[in-house]
Parts: structure tokens; sequence; C-alpha cells
């Protein structure tokens, strides 16, 4: 049984080495934005609920490596049916560096949603937050949006954090106002196969144990980091007994409390273990759905 084991602790390790390399899609060139259309269908405002507050800060919706439209629908779509925002725009990133904007808007309009999706899903994280930040000047330039929240899966949770560390005082930009990160890999693919038990890492500071590259960048930028952000992490574990949600070890979904812990308004963290737990079942998980709502609206 020890002898399995070890093997199944060497078959993990090489596997989240070969991870650790698509997470971070390094990559030698990217596609500028060369490009901004935008194709607005008129239609019939969402009536909210009158449970939710309605302001008109938009919340930007990013998927991780290798997601798109199907990484941030539950969510949307779970948002939606509470009453709680409305879907007004997808914004498409494409290979040729057209950023078409697709959709409904009107200055109006409450709590609106805004989908992000990258055609090619496999592109360098410095390419994804170049794209995020054209998005977001974009949507302050032409359509007025002032304030936005910020909701993102696995690797585009990185980017969302990335982009505001890199762009933090840029006026070109709305001010952020949410994050909600679930399953960010912050310290890359570290502490994988974490031998403590879930209760003790919880209970353990979030500071990593070892710095990735990555990592120490982010922590040297920390600085940058818009005020008054409020932070809702959302942490899995799949309960096989190595701490991680089948991609991203809890220790380092966790650091991101370390680099931002004196930066952020209010940091909260959620933990959820079992099968729907997972990484790829995070964001598809009812009872994330509705953390996210409460804590955005």
């Amino acid at each position: 049984m020890k002898r399995f084991r070890t093997v199944l602790q060497f078959l993990l390790l090489a596997f989240v080495i070969g991870m650790a390399v698509i997470l971070i899609g390094a990559r030698n060139s990217d596609p500028k934005i060369t490009k901004v259309t935008s194709q607005l269908t008129p239609t019939t405002a969402v009536k909210l609920s009158n449970q939710y507050q309605k302001t008109k800060t938009a919340t930007i919706f990013l998927h991780g490596y290798n997601g798109g439209a199907s990484s941030t629908n539950y969510l949307m779509t779970h948002a939606q049916k509470a009453g709680a925002a409305q879907k007004a725009l997808v914004v498409h990133v494409y290979k040729n560096g057209v950023m078409a904007f697709k959709g409904y808007w009107h200055q109006s309009l409450k709590n609106p949603m805004v989908q992000v999706i990258f055609q090619d899903n496999h592109a360098s994280q410095k390419a994804q937050i170049y794209w995020l930040h054209q998005v977001l000047v974009q949507l302050k330039t032409k359509y007025g949006v002032n304030r936005y929240n910020a909701v993102g899966h696995s690797l585009g949770a990185n980017d969302i954090v990335n982009q505001a560390l890199k762009y933090g005082h840029d006026r070109q930009l709305p001010t952020l106002n949410k994050v909600v990160t679930i399953g960010g890999p912050f310290d890359g693919l570290t502490g994988y196969l974490n031998a403590e038990t879930e209760r003790q890492v919880r209970q353990m500071t979030a500071k990593p144990i070892r710095f990735t590259s990555h990592f120490a960048a982010m922590v040297k930028q920390r600085h940058n980091f818009p005020k008054d952000v409020k932070m809702l992490n959302v942490i899995g574990d799949t309960d096989n007994g190595f701490n991680n949600d089948g991609y991203v070890s809890v220790a380092s979904a966790r650091s991101i409390g370390y680099v931002l812990r004196r930066q952020l308004a209010t940091y909260q963290e959620q933990f959820y273990s079992g099968s729907n737990a997972a990484h790829c079942a995070l964001n598809q998980n009812p009872q994330v759905a509705k953390a996210m709502i409460s804590f955005l609206w």
C-alpha cells in the first residue's frame, strides 16, 4: 500500500509539472488588439429583484486556461435567474486582433454582467492581462463604465489580480470594486502534494513556503493594487488526502491573501470540499454561485 501511494504521488507530481507549463501558457508572441467592433441588439432590460442592491457597476466574468463561455455561463445564468444581475455584453477577443462587443447596452442598466472570451485560450498570461486591460479601457471609454467587479476562474483569477497589479492606477480604467477569485493558482502549482490535513492547512499562514518567480513578482507589485477593493477567495479541495482541487493546491489558492492582505478593504475565504469542489466543478457549484451573488450584490 505504501509503495502504491508513493507511485501515485510521483505520477501526480509529474502531471502537475506538466500542468504548470500549461497554466502559465508561455509563448514568444501574442496578437495585439488592432480593431474594436460593436454589435448591439435592442432588447428589454431584465427586471431585478428588490432583494439586491442595484447599481451601474459592471461585473466582468473571465475564464481560465483552455476555458471559454462554458466556464462562466453557469455563474452568470445563476445570477440572472436569482434576479441579482443581467447579462449585457459578451466580449470576444479574436486571434486576428479584433475585439468584438456583442449584446445589449444602455447607460441606465443596473448590475450588468460582461462575459469576456479569449479565442486563443492557450495564450500566455502576459497576453491575457493585456487583453483584459484593453477590454476594461473600452468599457469605460465606449460604454461609460466607471466601476467594475470581476469574477475569475482558474487562470482568469490570476489575470484579474495581475491586471490590477500592473495597471492599478491607470486612469483609463474603471475603478475596481469587488473581486471573486475561484480556484486561482496564484503561487503556481506548488504544494500540490501537501502532507498536512485540510484543517491544518486552513490554520496555517497564507504565506507560501516557497515563492514561484511569478508569485515573487506579484509581491513586489502589491502596492500598485487599487485601494478599497473587497475580495472573496473561493478554494476547493477534492478531499483526496493531498489538499488540492485536482489542479491547484489549497496553499496556492490561499496565497493571494498574503499578497494583498494589507491592500484590501476586506478579504474572505470560502472552502469547499468533495467532488463538487474539483477545479472544473467549482465554477459549476450552486453553493459557489450563491456565495458569489451574496458577495457582489
